[in-house]
């Protein structure tokens, strides 16, 4: 309630006046109670009865008794207007509502809401309906420095949960009055502008209804206080007037601080109760408040306030000269440090925020983020002459940029370094000291994390994370296709469809924020331009990086692999959300759907990577008319078209007429360009030509022109301060004629035989926010085996053929009657908590930096804010979508970064904590390592070239077990072959060879290798301590047996059943030193344990890491299926003979000595130069299965899981370098390693 003038109207009425006169003087007990008013000692004052004056009177001597101070003491310029009210009516409303619960946070969605200037009046800083408590804690008197202002006081103010402290003298105070006075002033005043006139109605209310809640609380106070008074005098009630002490700070005297001390306080506390005063930015400013004070997922409110930032000061000589001021950055060449830094700066206003992980600076003038400096070890602030020039200057300091900035007083500057180191040695410690690993983040006990196997098991957590966000993704990929399927089947349409589900968020709000690789487009076919115009709106933000030749990085890459949610669950690993990585235990080679084998009497030899070179053998006919065939018969395989091969061969028939009829000119439907090349590219009307050539042409024409029809869409600039919007019109009419497309884009893709077009269509319905049709719903839910799994390019085999035509999605890469698949094998890991909260920290570091960077100006692409790290909130329902229980372990995130992907200041900050995780946790072994990577390549100690000491670390700690006569096994599992595309032994296999080798180099073909090393230390055996194996899968493709490796993309290390690493990070140079790839990883050391064996002895197995381990030995066993113990000796005691010997190597030799013989399989110890190759590739046909069938069937029959030795002599008689004078001989050897 509120005091309040009377209207006008109402002071004339005498019969207002005196019933008014009677209720105040009835009441008059009441509210001293109520408000603690009190007349020292008088009698109760009586009003005159002067008509239209009763209101005046009775405030006037209320405003008398409040104070043994003279009235002329006050200032009283605050009283509120006439016929305006300063109720919160929205406070009002949530008080009565008791049902409601009551906010003590403004929400973290804000800091995505658009920027608002600080003086706008549409400006919300504090928390609905929550008052302001304000109190005066102490004051400091100086009367020599500040003579006319000698008090410093100390306020302290609580807001909601939040609560901070603030220093001001009366002269601030008096300034704010001031502003607040004038601003009330200029309410009174119908300015002819729309903003102010809304803003003049918007305070506009009745004396009714204010003096009907008066009477309810009067009432409500007689009946429970009707005989007693309060003891003590209570805070005044929020409707008093604010009432500003007016003499001069210089006149109070020492005994009546206390006094000017309780004034002030009543003044702010009932000034900041009035909304229309709390709200105004001059008082936002005093109490050192913004938009992102009381997040409380930003952590404590911190220290804020307006500073002066010098210019060019971010990154010291990466700034454009100005010119003094009087230019714009990035006019004139860039300057040295002298002079951007002391001559051509110029000093902005910035409101300068500290939070608990982090510090940064908004602009008022539009109320941006315009700079966010995390808490690192490389943290500093200095301030004074010798680092500034300014004697209240400050200059802070972290790894990734610097700021200087100028205080008004001595004092002001003073406060903000304290209050900088206090942060920087409490709430963010773990940050600014150094932490085990040399990594950025301490290791967090208590995470809740989970393993995840293969991309089936990965991606459907991801997805059914994404799908409970509410504010936030984060994406970091080296490869994103848009079009991936994320659970699978697709029985939901394209519901779970990568892109789909992120515009489906981002139309809710969600922000997305994705990282992605910008590959040397000569070098890689990713396409990452393609994903990125496939997803870029207005919530969901997309950076390449680097600019190659802006950066200087050609050779290095960003090799993260990270998905955030509400920076509270992170998943890490190898797996990338892009094409081929879908995989489960299974590893089909094979996935057809239910179309029909072509009818064609044209016999196909398999391709594969042990017979790459082979091609598909015509019958006797006319050179042309046979390659049409074989166009044809892809076609009906790639597009999904059941159309029969006639064996004379005539192209023009009566059923393809038919099919032409029935399919529409493509000028018909407007479709996304991608969509409308398959359309063009799927009609039969192409093969109405007289030769092969003619047709080869129309495609290669029809897909140039599609791509240049995508360039003008999207063009093919990246630079981000250029960046437009997408026209919402165009993308929505897109998407439109997409839809209209839609059935037979899925029914074709699925492999589906569809109906024809020209039947009516069925009754759309809606599954799971998906449009289908009721023929297209039937077919989907028919059994597993009669849909596809690998939908277009995501049917992949890398060795046979890298990706091309990204634009075109359902357009497959390989024929899929002749070529099988390529399975993948990875591993990635979920955590929960603050572990997710420092992943979540690594991508907005490289985000902001990346921002710094490219898009410095581009208010569209906002800088990030890390959460805080108190009182974490689980992601809602996800531990019931997970398909297993999270389980508690320490855990640490780990990371590769340098200069150019970290966006550091020094060349030489590097962060390797990776290598060092890796080396330090196979010293600490006592049992095992099992080892699981993309590559092997890591020397000795000496080597000048290859420089992590992985390799180092597994020869010592298996010398020392040799010495002392323990029992250590190391198993490592990697790719029989390095997944580039080529064929090995011809000239398409260069950067195939180039891995090859330094594996090779890396196990036991140099004298640093490990093997090599161990046969010289006098080791007789070492596969007793070290093994390396493959993996190899067969199945029957056209009803021939066929086989093909298993593509080991894990980056995994176990050891003990106790200690887990998983990232993205392979084992080579590239991913380990820090200064090249960029990577992260988790540590993970268990906490929970079950009873165990390890080496004949009771040992605890964590159950995570030990979990994990028992997991992938099931799978490369092939006993997913199938009882354990059916062994004989159980899988918990990785170390003992009975198992190593008896069941892991005995089964990896087995099945590779099977494979050789029923397959020819390579790569193949039988083979030891490329002369011999050529001649076991063209025994192929001479193989068992050709001679003797039935016997190559019991043979495969007898293969047990996956697992297969590694070929350690293969081809090592050949040098597999590059010849110098090849294009990959002349890159630096550092590429391969």
């Amino acid at each position: 309630m509120h005091y309040q003038q009377p209207h006008s109207a109402m002071g004339s009425d005498p019969a207002v006046c005196v019933h008014s006169r009677e209720f105040y003087s009835q009441n008059w007990k009441i509210y001293e109670e109520l408000y603690g008013y009190t007349n020292y000692g008088m009698e109760t004052p009586t009003p005159t009865t002067t008509p239209g004056d009763c209101f005046q009177n009775v405030f006037q001597h209320m405003d008398s008794l409040s104070s043994p101070c003279a009235d002329s003491d006050f200032d009283e310029s605050l009283a509120v207007p006439e016929s305006l009210s300063v109720i919160d009516l929205e406070k009002h409303k949530e008080e009565t509502d008791a049902s409601a619960p009551q906010a003590t946070s403004v929400p973290y969605s804000i800091i995505h809401a658009p920027p608002i200037k600080f003086n706008s009046v549409h400006r919300k800083v504090f928390i609905p309906g929550v008052e302001i408590k304000v109190r005066f804690e102490e004051n400091e008197r100086s009367v020599t420095t500040h003579l006319l202002n000698p008090n410093l006081y100390t306020i302290s103010l609580e807001h909601g949960d939040f609560s901070w402290k603030i220093k001001k003298r009366y002269k601030h105070i008096l300034y704010l009055h001031q502003q607040l006075s004038l601003y009330r002033a200029s309410l009174k005043i119908p300015f002819p502008t729309k903003t102010h006139k809304s803003r003049r109605a918007s305070f506009k209310n009745t004396y009714e209804s204010e003096e009907k809640a008066e009477r309810v609380a009067l009432e409500a106070v007689a009946r429970k206080n009707s005989n007693k008074r309060r003891e003590a005098r209570p805070r005044k009630r929020k409707g008093a007037l604010p009432r500003f002490p007016k003499k001069p700070e210089v006149m109070v005297t020492y005994e009546g601080i206390q006094l000017r001390m309780k004034q002030l306080e009543e003044y702010l506390f009932n000034l900041l109760n009035i909304s229309i005063y709390r709200n105004h930015h001059e008082t936002v400013k005093f109490l050192e408040a913004s938009h992102l004070s009381f997040i409380s997922d930003l952590g404590p409110k911190g220290k804020e306030g307006m500073v002066q930032k010098r210019t060019g000061s971010t990154r010291p000589g990466q700034a454009g000269c100005n010119c003094f001021g009087l230019l714009g950055n990035m006019v004139c060449v860039r300057c040295n440090y002298f002079c951007t830094g002391l001559v051509c700066a110029k000093w902005q206003e910035r409101w300068f925020f500290i939070k608990d992980t982090f510090f940064g600076y908004i602009r008022p003038s539009d109320g941006i983020i315009k700079g966010v400096m995390l808490f690192d070890q490389g943290f500093e602030v200095s301030s004074g002459m010798y680092s500034t020039g300014l004697s209240n200057g400050l200059q802070i300091l972290n790894n990734s940029r610097q700021m200087v900035i100028k205080c008004w007083t001595k004092r002001k500057s003073k406060e903000w370094m304290q209050y900088l180191k206090t942060i920087a040695n409490q709430s963010a410690r773990e940050f600014t000291q150094p932490n085990v690993h040399q990594s950025f983040a301490p290791p967090r006990a208590g995470t809740p994390v989970g393993a995840l196997v293969d991309g089936s098991a990965y991606l459907s957590a991801v997805a059914d994370a994404m799908e409970l966000a509410r504010e936030e993704i984060f994406i970091a990929d080296w490869w994103l296709s848009p079009e991936i399927y994320m659970k699978r089947p697709a029985l939901n349409g394209d519901y779970w469809r990568l892109d789909t589900i992120l515009k489906r968020k981002a139309a809710q709000g969600v922000k997305v924020s994705i990282m992605l690789y910008k590959e040397v487009e000569m070098a890689l076919g990713i396409n990452s331009f393609y994903s990125k115009s496939r997803l870029a709106s207005e919530n969901i933000k997309v950076f390449r990086h680097p600019d190659h030749a802006k950066v200087g990085v050609f050779f290095w890459a960003h090799h993260e692999k990270i998905v955030v949610v509400d920076q509270t669950v992170a998943f890490v690993g190898g797996i990338d959300l892009c094409y081929g990585r879908w995989d489960d235990h299974r590893h089909r080679l094979t996935d057809l759907g239910n179309i029909a084998q072509p009818k064609t009497s044209i016999k196909s030899k398999k391709i594969t990577s042990s017979s790459p070179g082979a091609g598909l053998y015509l019958p006797q006919t006319n050179g042309i008319e046979a390659a049409l065939e074989l166009a044809k018969s892809s076609r009906d395989v790639v597009i999904g078209l059941n159309i029969p091969i006639e064996e004379d061969l005539q192209v023009t028939n009566e059923a393809e007429s038919k099919e032409v009829e029935d399919i529409p000119k493509p000028e018909s439907l407007v479709l996304e360009p991608e969509d409308q090349l398959l359309q063009q590219l799927g009609t039969p009307t192409e093969t109405k030509v007289d030769g092969f050539e003619q047709k080869r042409n129309v495609i290669d024409k029809i897909t140039v022109r599609g791509k240049e029809f995508i360039s003008i869409i999207y063009p093919p600039y990246e630079e981000e301060l250029n960046e437009q919007k997408f026209d919402d019109s165009e993308r929505k009419k897109a998407e439109k004629y997409a839809r209209s497309n839609d059935e037979v884009l899925l029914t074709d893709a699925l492999g589906i035989k569809h109906r024809s077009i020209t039947e009516p269509a069925p009754l759309a319905q809606v599954v799971e926010g998906r449009v289908i049709t009721e023929t297209t719903k039937k077919a989907l839910e028919d059994v597993e085996g009669n849909s596809k799994l690998w939908i277009g390019k995501d049917y992949v085999n890398f060795i046979v053929k890298d990706f091309n035509n990204l634009d075109l999605p359902f357009v497959d890469l390989v024929d899929r009657n002749t070529t099988p698949r390529m399975p993948w094998h990875d591993v990635g890991v979920v955590v929960q908590g603050a572990a997710a909260r420092d992943v979540a920290r690594h991508f907005i570091q490289r985000w902001n930096a990346i921002k710094l960077e490219k898009a410095r100006q581009n208010v569209n692409y906002p800088y990030l804010l890390p959460k805080s790290y108190t009182d974490i909130k689980p992601l809602q329902d996800l531990d019931q979508l997970l398909p297993f229980d999270m389980v508690n372990a320490s855990c640490q995130v780990l990371r590769s970064v340098s200069c150019w992907s970290c966006g550091f200041l020094d060349p030489d900050t590097v962060e390797q904590s990776i290598h060092e995780a890796y080396v330090d946790t196979i010293n600490r072994a006592q049992h095992y390592v099992y080892i699981e990577n993309q590559f092997f390549i890591t020397l000795s100690r000496t080597s000048q070239t290859v420089r992590n000491q992985i390799g180092e670390a597994l020869y010592n700690r298996i010398m020392r077990a040799y010495r002392a006569k323990e029992k250590f096994r190391v198993f490592v599992v990697m790719p029989l072959l390095p997944g580039f595309e080529g064929e090995v032994g011809g000239p398409s296999g260069t950067s195939l060879h180039a891995v090859t080798h330094w594996n090779y180099q890396s196990i036991c073909r140099s004298r640093e290798a490990i093997i090599t090393r161990l046969y010289e230390a006098g080791v007789p055996d070492p596969s007793e301590y070290i093994t390396f194996h493959g993996l190899r899968t067969h199945s029957v493709l056209d009803g021939e047996p066929v086989t093909e490796l298993v593509y080991v993309h894990s980056k995994l290390l176990l050891a003990d059943d106790r200690f887990l690493i998983c990232g993205s990070a392979n084992i080579n140079d590239r991913s380990m030193i820090g200064k090249r790839d960029s990577e992260i990883a988790v540590l993970l050391q268990d906490e929970q344990f079950d009873d165990g064996v390890i080496n004949g002895k009771p040992f605890p197995c964590g159950r995570v890491a030990g979990g994990l381990r028992k997991r992938l030995f099931r799978e490369h066993l092939g006993l997913m299926d199938d009882d354990v113990s059916r062994l004989g000796v159980g899988l918990d005691d990785p170390c003992c003979d009975s198992f190593y010997r008896n069941v892991w190597k005995a089964t990896s030799t087995r099945n590779t000595e099977i494979y050789e013989e029923v397959f020819n399989t390579i790569p193949t110890d039988a083979v030891h130069t490329f002369a011999e190759l050529k001649k076991y590739q063209e025994e192929h046909s001479h193989t068992l299965w050709h001679t003797d069938p039935a016997l190559a069937n019991r043979k495969i029959d007898l293969i047990q899981g996956f697992v297969v030795d590694m070929p350690l002599d293969f081809l090592c008689n050949e040098t597999l370098t590059p010849r110098n004078t090849s294009m990959e001989g002349m890159m630096p050897t550092s590429l391969w390693t």
